[in-house]
């Protein structure tokens, strides 16, 4: 009973590692808080002018979030991110060289007084 017993305590460990490591650092979740929707999400390495795919499979409303997952072919912390609004004539907004391996989540915020948008990570 006893070895029935650290047999699956062993295994319980093992799965909880593996779990554990199959998420990538980069690993983001990215939530709207501008008041707008979001067409395109996409990052880039710095000094690459190729931006990934659009991380959304549907536009991002205000208030919804997205989890964005990196593959282990991506290289590297830092990135830069972009994002294109859905209502067309407004630019998009880029940001650069955000180091993805120390943070979990990128909430958007827009301020209509100064008309910038801003990225606050945690």
């Amino acid at each position: 009973m006893k070895r029935w017993f650290m047999a699956i305590a062993v295994a319980a460990i093992a799965f909880g590692a593996t779990a554990a490591s199959a998420a990538d650092l980069r690993d983001v979740t990215v939530i709207n808080g501008t008041g707008w929707k979001i067409k395109f999400l996409g990052f880039n390495n710095p000094g690459d002018n190729q931006w990934s795919e659009n991380e959304l499979t549907n536009p991002l409303d205000d208030g919804d979030k997205v989890d964005v997952k990196f593959s282990t072919a991506d290289k590297g912390c830092v990135w830069n991110f972009r994002i294109e609004w859905f209502d067309p004539g407004y630019p998009g907004v880029i940001w650069q060289r955000i180091n993805l391996c120390s943070i979990d989540e990128i909430t958007l915020k827009y301020d209509r007084n100064t008309d910038k948008t801003t990225a606050v990570t945690r």
